[in-house]
């Protein structure tokens, strides 16, 4: 029945984004709601901060725009824009990159959100994650972390990363979170080819073997260094098939686990305005592929930026061609 998967995805969202950061985040998630669907203001659910451009790998399929000119934040500016995500509204914090673990003060970080009442996720590759970092991590306050694995094919994953050893240490990743107590989510990239070779039919039984707490299936996004493509590497017929075949409310979801399952269909996180994102760099944009920034929270926060731009009264994503819709 359609309503017994809907409380299988409630489950599954209170377990990987809820169940550690609670009670301090249930006042946080009221005020969300008020503000944004009684008064109307579109407050971004999570605000994703790219805290670092550096990386230990060189994926075939990266958006990332690498160092910043203008040199990363500091602790201190990441600390400001997290108080103003949660003086904004902002339940949930995301730290992404580059890779996260790179900064010597990302468990610093965390515990600041924590700190706020929020919930805070963080993506990574698994190289350093080891099991100590898992454990202070989770001391920290993270809620939930997100390990790439492209494949159930170590040499296949290692090649598409570039770096030799990725996929051992990404295994090793999703052990340590499962011993640290911290849920951990496989984040993988889905493709025509890869569907059709029963790729991700294969990694979600990894994942399921290896204690994962849930798949997230990414959809090819044409920036970066797939800018170039003249051809799709997923179909309109494939992005349905997932959806149809793939899409488990209890443990697989795609880039918006609050709206895919419900709508069966891949959701613009940026056109929702679910989600904001924060740059190395400090400029803020829609989402992460966005090309214009609408401004940077060096120069008076987060949400004097999104007011100036616009954001909280505005709808759409600002018509960005990125080939995810």
């Amino acid at each position: 029945m359609r309503t017994a998967g809907h409380i299988r995805r409630l489950a599954l969202l209170y377990g990987i984004f809820a169940r550690r950061a609670m009670p301090g985040l249930l006042p946080r998630l009221a005020a969300y709601g008020w503000r944004r669907y009684v008064l109307g203001r579109r407050i971004p659910l999570t605000v994703m901060i790219a805290v670092t451009g550096r990386c230990q790998c060189d994926c075939a399929h990266c958006s990332a725009s690498g160092l910043p000119s203008g040199g990363e934040l500091s602790t201190e500016e990441i600390k400001r824009v997290m108080n103003g995500a949660a003086a904004m509204g902002s339940p949930k914090i995301g730290f992404t990159g580059g890779e996260p673990l790179l900064r010597p003060d990302i468990a610093e970080l965390a515990a600041h959100a924590a700190g706020l009442g929020l919930s805070v996720s963080l993506d990574t590759n698994g190289i350093l994650l080891d099991a100590a970092k898992a454990r202070e991590l989770g001391a920290a306050g993270v809620t939930n972390i997100n390990v790439s694995l492209d494949s159930p094919d170590a040499r296949r994953h290692d090649r598409l990363r570039g770096y030799p050893g990725c996929f051992d240490a990404a295994l090793a990743a999703v052990a340590a979170c499962v011993a640290a107590g911290v849920p951990c989510v496989v984040s993988t990239y889905i493709t025509d080819r890869g569907l059709a070779e029963g790729r991700l039919e294969a990694l979600i039984k990894l994942a399921r073997a290896r204690g994962a707490s849930a798949v997230r299936a990414l959809f090819p996004i044409y920036t970066g260094k797939l800018g170039d493509r003249s051809r799709p590497l997923l179909s309109a017929e494939h992005k349905k098939l997932f959806f149809e075949k793939y899409a488990d409310p209890a443990f697989v979801y795609s880039e918006s686990p609050l709206y895919d399952y419900l709508d069966g269909a891949l959701q613009c996180t940026a056109a929702r305005k679910v989600s904001v994102y924060v740059g190395a760099d400090g400029a803020a944009r829609a989402c992460y592929v966005s090309g214009a920034a609408m401004g940077n929270v060096r120069e008076g926060g987060l949400e004097a930026v999104l007011e100036r731009a616009g954001y909280f009264s505005g709808g759409g994503c600002g018509g960005l061609d990125c080939g995810a819709c």
